[in-house]
């Protein structure tokens, strides 16, 4: 098949994007096995409901993963999309990744172009999601950074320690309500970025990496 010079052709895919500039061909692929391989296991763990403290865990750190996986990919699309200068976008990755998650969703926030005509008042609300990020990504630090999940006996009384109280259906249907409220959240700000971002890729960066439909209700 012959194509007309000058021609742009993008191809979007779930893992990245084909660009086809005649004679010039240019692509970025990503592997999105993290985030897909997490919202299997929780979709899978929660429909097996009920939950034992393992599963628990299980779900809170897959769905942080889900998470923080899904907008560092996201941030580093749309932050090497306006970069201009030529250099190497291994460095500038590298140096895109050293930050950390919140502190580039703080950043998307206050130093993005947005449209709210309208919306201000979703705007507002939607700005708490930076307290949110700080509170669930709080629990998977203590797990991950080996905090005590123990329960002590003096013989008399029983006590559980912080994270062993953490363990228990309606905490974990309070973490995944403050997932689904970033995610919302998140999603929102996309849609209203005015930064030359097109609405497909809006679309496909929602579902990508801010989608929360995979959770399934959780029976408690």
């Amino acid at each position: 098949m012959e194509m007309k010079k000058n021609k742009n052709i993008k191809i979007i895919l779930p893992t990245g994007y084909i660009n086809i500039s005649i004679p010039k061909i240019t692509m970025k692929l990503e592997s999105g096995y993290l985030i897909t391989s997490n919202k299997e296991k929780c979709r899978g763990l929660i429909e097996e409901s009920p939950l034992n403290d393992n599963d628990i865990i299980d779900i809170l750190v897959s769905l942080h993963l889900v998470l923080e996986v899904g907008l560092n990919t996201m941030y580093r699309h749309l932050m090497l999309r306006d970069i201009k200068k030529d250099i190497d976008k291994f460095e500038i990755m590298k140096n895109i990744d050293n930050i950390n998650f919140i502190d580039k969703t703080i950043m998307f926030i206050y130093n993005s172009k947005f449209d709210f005509e309208g919306k201000l008042g979703e705007a507002t609300r939607y700005h708490s999601i930076i307290n949110a990020l700080r509170d669930f990504s709080g629990v998977r630090n203590k797990l991950l950074h080996g905090h005590s999940i123990s329960t002590i006996s003096d013989g008399e009384k029983i006590k559980n320690s912080e994270v062993k109280n953490m363990l228990n259906p309606g905490f974990l249907k309070e973490q995944i309500g403050k997932f689904c409220f970033i995610m919302e959240g998140m999603r929102f700000y996309l849609n209203c970025l005015d930064s030359g971002t097109s609405d497909a890729d809006k679309e496909q960066f929602s579902k990508s990496y801010l989608d929360d439909s995979f959770l399934p209700l959780l029976r408690t």
